[in-house]
């Protein structure tokens, strides 16, 4: 279990998040829904460490102390940006590379000492690398730079790092923004094959309610920093509090 508690942002007189409270147990698909400016990426900046915040963050009962993206990646959560995070000077293995866990004979005196026990670990990684580039079916541009890729190969790229960081939690924010719909579809293929083989626990952060509806089976909706609504997707998008957060005064004259 993933338990974020009262997570609280501030920017000066700004509340961009207010005593949020979310949990996602081990295989779990959630929806974090909300318009724009909701609050939504700030509430993942906060708990993986990327902004300073209030609250409690535990990982089976493990205490995280908020503000430190190192430990919270240590114990298995993950996340995925808005705009895919590629080096486009590196090779799609190397965007990979970078992104997994293992650090064992990283130093210089192992590359003295130790030389063959690192070479050998050193070809493990690429394996890895290599089998999280054919799940996202870029086997053939493994030695591309990733500048070459367009816009939904840089997307598949960031998953498959994901991928080969072996998350517990991953946390996906906006996945298939700017992906046409046959590209959506594969996405959620992709995701479903991962989580039901035993991958992470997902919570998920878009805009395109069908992607939700076909993938989540619990959504949480947020407006201006607060959760207004929580429940199973047809539940969530009746209630009227969340139509008057993204119709207005539509939903009431309705």
């Amino acid at each position: 279990m993933l338990d974020a508690a009262k997570i609280t942002v501030r920017f000066g007189a700004l509340v961009a998040v207010n005593d949020l409270s979310i949990s996602i147990a081990d295989g779990e698909t959630m929806g974090l829904v909300g318009p724009n400016g909701s609050g939504k990426t700030t509430f993942i900046n906060a708990v993986t460490g990327l902004v300073p915040a209030a609250g409690t963050l535990a990982v089976d009962g493990r205490q995280v102390r908020l503000g430190r993206p190192g430990a919270v990646a240590r114990l298995g959560v993950l996340r995925t940006f808005q705009t895919p995070q590629v080096h486009d000077g590196l090779s799609c293995l190397e965007n990979v590379l970078v992104g997994l866990r293992e650090r064992r004979l990283r130093s210089i005196p192992a590359a003295w000492f130790r030389r063959l026990a690192m070479m050998k670990l050193e070809r493990s990684r690429w394996v890895e690398a290599a089998e999280a580039l054919d799940f996202v079916g870029l086997r053939k541009k493994t030695h591309a730079p990733g500048g070459s890729l367009s816009y939904g190969e840089r997307r598949r790229l960031e998953l498959a790092r994901a991928f080969a960081g072996r998350p517990r939690f991953l946390l996906l924010d906006e996945p298939a923004a700017g992906l046409n719909h046959r590209e959506t579809i594969e996405l959620v293929h992709l995701l479903t094959e991962w989580r039901d083989a035993g991958g992470p626990a997902l919570l998920v952060v878009e805009h395109k309610i069908d992607f939700l509806d076909r993938f989540c089976k619990r959504m949480v909706v947020m407006e201006l920093g607060q959760k207004i609504a929580e429940g199973e997707p047809a539940k969530v998008w009746a209630d009227p509090r969340v139509m008057d957060a993204y119709l207005g005064t539509v939903a009431e004259s309705a």
